[in-house]
């Protein structure tokens, strides 16, 4: 089936395969300038990574990887954390929650649990530190040497749990020599935007130091027909990075480094989804409104709230990095601290009806210390050995409830029903730990032929505590798993809120029939040992040919998530094993004036940690159906096409093409008495579209002795899921309805820019448009509230000009 598939979308892919690149060749072709490498370049001069935590060049790592460099992430206007990922190929980030928490995906590996306390399989790391909490990974863009991002487990040189890849953010560090920038520009929505970066000597040759900021505003992108509030998607957002480096001698190098972020914003609405016909007994997916009659505007600029949406992010962090070189090896200790919070409110139903609302408050500390010592790399047996600690302290309060019992008419139209008052609070706290020894090291046969071979020993303990508080205040529907087709009466209590202006606290409920919370300890430690084995050949000095076997970890962990005893599981949720086979060959031609890498994969993934919908459990004696944290297993498997050009002077084209195929191997649920709606065998992983493929251009042309250059990138994806189960498309069965609703079809979307530089690239003027065509596209479609499904959409069309001034 995967070759059926490769063949129809390389047919439909052959007319631009000669300029699909993974890596864009500003990252990954050579230039005069190794960090930024805009284009390929006459003096033949490499892109250095570090992939292998060791200076190496990008076309010698025998790995999937794409390294973008600093300039080129301004000129594309990349300032989002996760907007890196619109170019690699086989992998996304969609923000669904403005401008925090990424879901990062990479060859269909990533996680479906929106719960902070999940361990990421996708590794974020910012300057070689590891980043945990989903919030912290948001981190903005600017003032960056480059970025790497690195496809496949690396579960042997990188911190923690990095099963499907990684994804390192590269700060510009002080130098000796003065530069800076700055950056500002304006756009629509009222936005507003700056950043820069500016360092230099404070000691001649012993102490530099580098500032950086960024700042970015935005106004209203939607309009609510509610009274809570005017509109939502507006935004302010503000950091700010410090760094020191101080040499006192030449083998000795402290870098001292601090960062700041502030952010206060709203959240992304939620859109009602337009119903289908009715073609399943499935509540909520055939009618055209939801349960009190709403209908959908079918308006992307117009949203409907009861409830003021709020969304703050507050972190800050310090990292203290020795690099010290006795002769001929190299000590390096890294030493981190971060620390944050994020508070999140709005409306849960979405209906200008006192549906439902919610309210969460996050908060994280982290720290962790590497050792390394790395040999010289020219010896024929070099190698790395190291050991890693993390800690994290991680607390949640989330709370859902209905503050206004209401009588309200089933789709508008149908039998009279009630609203009772509700009222839900979860505490969640959890304290994670992870030691890690590791060791890699190469031998080199011959010139062309050698071995990497590592090894990698990880423990981690976690200990959770979780108190769920959850009912309407009669003790036969702590669930309230129905609505009543009758009136509250003194049978059927209510729950009274004392204080309705403080609605999230338990201090404000008070319930006739009182009701107990459940509350478990729960404490687990999980050992692994993973590796890598990679063999490689250099066919020429312009041909490398490699392989790699490679098992990832990824820990085990506990369902903060879950809002209900039958919910919870005490035994935890097992860890992931991911088994990794990939090929590569990498190449350059013209002396660097194209490369053109190739790598195929094929991923064994036991023990997937997924959020599945729908789970039956038993909850005093009645069955419920509700989202669950298990283990699944199955399968993934691709290729991925790499060609870089600058086939004519002031041209450069990049692009990808990534092809996947991703599978579940077994029931989720085995003998599932709702398997008309719940299922797995079969069904593909989310977010994991069968071909990507992105393409940028630019044509730069001078013009006296200015220099104008037009250019234009477009990405484009198949169709993907946003739930793991009910994929099916037959209007007879059951869940035909949810596949429709919880999927994304196939899109693209463009961007365009125009730039304008004077004499020496000290002064350039850009004009912008993002989403050029406009295009509306789902980026989450959640399961059924209050009978509806709600959507939420990427941004729409957006457009801008900046001045960026260099010195």
């Amino acid at each position: 089936m995967l070759k059926a598939r490769f063949r129809s979308r390389l047919a439909l892919a052959g007319a631009v395969s000669l300029t699909a690149s993974v890596t864009p060749i500003w990252a990954q072709a050579p230039d005069a300038d190794p960090v930024d490498a805009p284009v390929a370049a006459d003096d033949g001069e490499a892109i250095i990574v570090t992939a292998n935590r060791r200076e190496e060049k990008l076309q010698d790592v025998p790995t999937a990887i794409t390294a973008v460099g600093g300039e080129a992430l301004q000129r594309l206007e990349v300032r989002s954390a996760a907007e890196i990922i619109r170019l690699i190929p086989n992998a996304s980030a969609a923000q669904t929650e403005g401008r925090n928490r990424p879901r990062w995906f990479i060859r269909g590996v990533g996680s479906n649990d929106p719960a902070a306390n999940v361990v990421n399989p996708i590794g974020v790391y910012f300057d070689e530190v590891y980043v945990n909490s989903p919030f912290f990974q948001a981190f903005p863009i600017f003032d960056l040497e480059r970025v790497e991002v690195l496809r496949g487990p690396q579960g042997t040189l990188w911190g923690k749990n990095t099963v499907g890849g990684a994804i390192h953010y590269i700060s510009r560090k002080p130098e000796f020599d003065p530069s800076g920038y700055v950056r500002t520009g304006i756009g629509n929505f009222g936005s507003v935007f700056a950043q820069g970066g500016f360092g230099g000597a404070v000691v001649d040759d012993v102490v530099a130091a580098r500032g950086s900021f960024f700042y970015e505003r935005r106004g209203n992108v939607y309009d609510n027909v509610g009274t809570a509030e005017k509109g939502t998607g507006r935004f302010d957002d503000f950091a700010a990075r410090v760094q020191l480096l101080v040499r006192p001698s030449d083998d000795l190098k402290i870098l001292l480094s601090g960062r700041f972020r502030n952010f206060d914003g709203t959240p992304i609405p939620r859109f009602i989804e337009p119903a289908f016909p009715d073609t399943a007994a499935l509540k909520g997916a055939s009618a055209p409104a939801d349960d009190y009659g709403n209908a959908p505007t079918g308006d992307r600029d117009l949203y409907a709230s009861n409830v003021p949406g709020i969304s703050r992010t507050k972190q800050r962090g310090a990292t203290l990095t020795l690099e010290w070189t006795p002769g001929d090896y190299t000590v390096t200790s890294i030493t981190a601290w971060d620390k944050g919070d994020n508070l999140s409110q709005g409306d849960a139903d979405y209906t200008v009806f006192e549906g439902s609302r919610s309210r969460t408050d996050l908060s994280s500390e982290q720290f962790t210390q590497e050792f390394r010592i790395t040999s010289p790399r020219e010896d024929r047996f070099n190698w790395i050995l190291g050991a890693h600690y993390f800690w994290e302290d991680f607390s949640s309060d989330a709370s859902t409830a209905t503050i206004a019992t209401t009588a309200y008419r089933d789709r508008g139209t149908g039998p009279a029903r009630w609203r009772h008052d509700y009222f839900q609070n979860v505490l969640y706290d959890q304290t994670a730990k992870s030691y890690a020894l590791f060791g890699s090291g190469t031998f080199n046969f011959t010139d062309a032929l050698s071995l990497t071979a590592g090894i990698r020993y990880t423990s981690e303990k976690r200990a959770a505590t979780i108190d769920i508080l959850n009912g309407s205040g009669d003790a036969s529907r702590r669930l309230n798993t129905v609505d009543p087709t009758t009136a509250p009466t003194a049978a059927r209590p209510l729950v009274t809120f004392t204080d309705p202006s403080t609605w999230w606290l338990r201090s404000s409920v008070s319930a006739s029939t009182p009701y107990a919370p459940f509350t478990a300890s729960p404490s687990k430690t999980w050992n692994r040992l993973t590796w890598d084995v990679t063999p490689q050949f250099r066919i020429s000095d312009d041909a490398l040919l490699y392989g790699r076997f490679a098992r990832g970890f990824r820990s085990g962990t506990f369902q903060a998530s879950a809002t209900a005893a039958a919910q919870f599981d005490p035994e935890g949720i097992a860890p992931e094993d991911l088994y990794s086979y990939e090929a590569g060959l990498k190449t350059s031609w013209f002396g660097g004036k194209l490369t053109a890498n190739l790598a195929a994969f094929y991923y064994d993934y036991k023990k997937i940690q997924v959020l599945v919908q729908g789970v039956p459990v038993s909850a005093g004696g009645t069955t419920i159906f509700t989202a669950r944290l298990i283990n699944a297993k199955g399968w993934s498997k691709g290729v991925e096409l790499d060609i870089a050009a600058r086939p004519i002077a002031g041209l450069r084209i990049a692009g990808s093409i990534g092809l996947l195929d991703t599978n579940y191997t077994d029931d989720f649920i085995p003998n599932n008495p709702n398997s008309g709606l719940l299922f797995g065998k079969g069904n593909q992983f989310t977010r994991a579209p069968h071909f990507t493929g992105n393409i940028d251009a630019e044509y730069s042309v001078p013009v006296g002795d200015w220099t104008v250059a037009v250019g234009s990138d477009w990405s484009y994806r198949t169709s993907q899921y946003f739930t793991v189960n009910a994929q099916e498309t037959d209007p007879a069965a059951n869940d035909y309805l949810v596949s429709r609703y919880q999927r994304q079809t196939g899109y693209a979307l463009g961007n365009a820019r125009l730039s304008i530089a004077a004499p020496g690239d000290r002064l350039e003027f850009q004009l912008f448009v993002r989403n050029l065509t406009d295009r509306r596209y789902k980026i989450l479609t959640f399961g059924t509230q209050q009978g509806a499904r709600l959507t939420t959409y990427g941004d729409p069309r957006t457009w801008g000009a900046s001045v960026t001034a260099k010195f």
